[in-house]
């Protein structure tokens, strides 16, 4: 009964998040995260059904943050502002938390209630934001997918190690710019 009191709440994710920013999210494992929590591998088992629900609860959080600096940018903000903001936003996020980061990747189509809610609140910022445009709803959801897709694919790309020379600030600001010039004409 003890350990279920110490394991009860979060303790679980956000040690096993420290894990994650630790050892990367390819290391983790139950029997890891057993030892952090000081308890014997079976016992974490009264609270996950396995590595899976973990990677989920970990993703959950990651999106959960993601979402939290998406809306802080955006606040006040309105039109290309808003979108740079939530850009660059995104990108330090993913830059500064890459392991966490690559967990929100592993359950795009997630039956975990908490992932599709915490990934639809990063959406929902983006779509508020393009509402300003004037899209119909099928082209607002092309709109959000590109500049999702946008700011994934640079980041992806500078987190492996392409874009080693010049400014990379100022190739995103230019990327995200174009991009959202493609909007001006709406606004």
């Amino acid at each position: 009964m003890g350990n279920k009191l110490r394991l009860g709440g979060d303790v679980i994710r956000d040690a096993a998040v420290e894990l994650v920013r630790e050892i990367g999210l390819g290391n983790l494992t139950i029997n890891l995260l057993a030892e952090k929590l000081g308890v014997r591998p079976p016992s974490l088992y009264n609270h996950l059904s396995g590595i899976k629900e973990l990677q989920e609860k970990v993703a959950a959080f990651s999106l959960q943050c993601l979402e939290v600096a998406v809306r802080d940018a955006a606040v006040g903000k309105s039109g290309a502002e808003a979108l740079l903001r939530i850009a660059e936003a995104y990108r330090k996020f993913a830059l500064e938390n890459s392991e966490l980061y690559k967990s929100m990747l592993l359950f795009p189509g997630s039956a975990d209630s908490n992932v599709k809610e915490a990934g639809m609140a990063v959406a929902r910022i983006i779509y508020q934001v393009l509402e300003r445009y004037g899209l119909s709803e099928e082209d607002q959801s092309h709109y959000a997918r590109g500049f999702r897709s946008l700011v994934h694919g640079f980041v992806s790309l500078e987190e492996v190690g392409f874009f080693k020379s010049g400014d990379r600030d100022k190739s995103f600001r230019l990327l995200v710019k174009g991009f959202i010039s493609t909007l001006g004409a709406r606004e």
